[in-house]
């Protein structure tokens, strides 16, 4: 069975995604509330995967201590999930992510894919939960133009959004100590 950790700092949410991602076959190892607590059970529930829900937490060092923590464990970044994302959509999110690294556990496996280095750049900067106007900062770029890459990238890849983009990307790539220097 998958294990999952749940982070967030608004109780009703952990309860919900709790209830929901159990219900859709999960096994919720821990609920944590803050970034402190995140850590010790990162360490010592194991988890496979971790949905994180904390607005401290996308800054790339943070991710990288993280992933440092827990090697094993694939983080979901959720920047902040809205009334249009619903519960069942993380749990096949998760799933989906979980048969990704089954079905390829390479971690350069978009470099098979012939994806460029910006468009893996791009790909990143979309996991560590970046809005368009914030990647369009970050690369120089206008966010329309942003826009229409990750629409591109995503009929290539076969991924119906953003957040399945992220997973794919965060499932295949590994974790850069920083995006060249621009994050």
């Amino acid at each position: 069975m998958t294990r999952v950790l749940i982070a967030t700092n608004e109780p009703i949410l952990a309860k919900g995604l709790e209830a929901v991602l159990t219900a859709g076959g999960l096994e919720i190892v821990a609920v944590c509330h803050d970034v402190f607590e995140l850590c010790e059970c990162l360490q010592h529930c194991r988890p496979d995967f971790a949905v994180l829900d904390m607005p401290v937490l996308p800054a790339p060092e943070v991710i990288q201590d993280l992933h440092r923590l827990a090697p094993q464990c694939q983080l979901v970044l959720w920047p902040r999930l809205t009334l249009s994302d619903s519960p069942d959509r993380v749990a096949e999110a998760i799933h989906m992510m979980a048969n990704f690294s089954r079905a390829d556990p390479s971690p350069s496996a978009l470099v098979n894919l012939a994806c460029s280095p910006s468009e893996r750049e791009l790909i990143a900067l979309v996991g560590y939960g970046l809005r368009n106007e914030e990647i369009a900062a970050t690369l120089g770029s206008d966010p329309s133009t942003v826009q229409n890459l990750l629409r591109s990238l995503s009929d290539r890849l076969g991924t119906e959004d953003r957040y399945e983009l992220a997973l794919y990307g965060l499932s295949t790539l590994n974790q850069p100590d920083r995006i060249e220097g621009r994050i």
